[in-house]
């Protein structure tokens, strides 16, 4: 296990904990990971997290799926997989007393010494997002394979930007794209992308498609690159506890987008009006809205743009509100219709 500069000791609860420098005052979110022995490297999803825990997936390869993790957990640490009563979800709660270790992606940029050409474009890459959203430095961070020390020379750059206060960041780094700073990936990347999207319904024409629309997926100086648009916890939309949602059945609809100032995030949300139920409850007539906490699905579709998709609808005992949750199951999808699956 790779220990850099700025780790330190941290009682947290019982357990002794090895923490990066500065961690004690940032949460845990999106693009940061954290160590539990016997378990491994876990990658830390959303920015709300059950209290005393940290929803957390395994890390074991690159081809694991999130149904072959759910079935990993289940046979190496059943007493992880919780019901959430939030969520309406069973999810991995890690139990922050058994985090060994935790790898942030805002101290992992800070500490970043640029050793080779690809680090250095990761460095670069994240200083340029950084201007660009006229955002601080220390509010990006560099995750995936460079975090870890795993990389190897053709590896992607994986950042994490954190929006403080709701900017429009994706909106400023278009205009990195339409001065040809970044570009869109391209069939000569569809390895990446097959690897990526395993198990999709969606076509990889069809991804390649979609992606190539996105400035937080592209290449930067001929390295791939995926940056998560990540919102700090005091500005997202749904604090821990604020809902609790229920399924009430999975369904395959059409409709139009609108409203997608959110559905640059991870996680993603953006509003919806149902104008075809193809298959699910009846309820599926009322959703609003779509979410998502996996970043593929984040700027696959825009405002005023007529899709399709396929999720878990769900129900808010609290408000009453109906939305269509996408991402549990490789069948769920977010498609334009422009676009579609092939």
């Amino acid at each position: 296990m790779f220990l850099g500069r700025g780790w330190h000791m941290l009682k947290i609860g019982d357990t002794t904990t090895l923490l990066m420098c500065g961690m004690e005052s940032e949460e845990l979110i999106e693009g940061d990971y954290v160590y539990v022995l016997g378990l491994g490297v876990l990658a830390v999803k959303g920015v709300a997290h059950p209290p005393g825990t940290v929803v957390a997936f395994p890390k074991i390869g690159s081809g694991m799926d999130l149904e072959e993790a759910y079935c990993y957990l289940q046979d190496q640490f059943p007493g992880f997989l919780l019901f959430d009563d939030h969520s309406g979800q069973v999810l991995p709660q890690i139990p922050r007393k058994s985090i060994k270790m935790v790898y942030s992606a805002r101290e992992g940029l800070r500490q970043l010494r640029p050793r080779d050409e690809l680090t250095e474009r990761a460095l670069e890459l994240a200083v340029l997002f950084a201007d660009a959203a006229g955002i601080a430095t220390t509010q990006v961070g560099v995750s995936g394979s460079i975090l870890l020390n795993n990389y190897r020379p053709d590896s992607d750059i994986d950042l994490v930007i954190v929006d403080p206060d709701g900017r429009e960041v994706a909106g400023a780094l278009r205009e990195l794209r339409e001065r040809g700073v970044t570009r869109p990936v391209t069939e000569e990347f569809s390895r990446d992308l097959a690897s990526k999207r395993r198990g999709s319904v969606m076509s990889l024409r069809a991804w390649i498609r979609h992606e190539a629309r996105k400035v937080l997926y592209g290449v930067y100086r001929g390295v791939v690159y995926s940056a998560k648009l990540v919102p700090s916890p005091k500005i997202y939309w749904e604090p821990y506890g604020s809902a609790r949602w229920r399924e009430l059945g999975h369904a395959l609809v059409r409709g139009v987008v609108t409203d997608s100032k959110r559905g640059t995030y991870t996680p993603m949300s953006i509003g919806i009006s149902v104008e075809q139920v193809v298959e699910g409850p009846e309820a599926a007539w009322r959703a609003g809205e779509a979410v998502s906490f996996r970043s593929r699905f984040s700027e696959q579709v825009t405002e005023g743009e007529e899709f399709e998709a396929c999720g878990r609808v769900e129900l808010d005992l609290f408000s009453r509100r109906v939305r269509l949750f996408v991402g549990n199951t490789s069948r769920d999808y977010i498609a334009s219709a422009s676009i579609g699956l092939e």
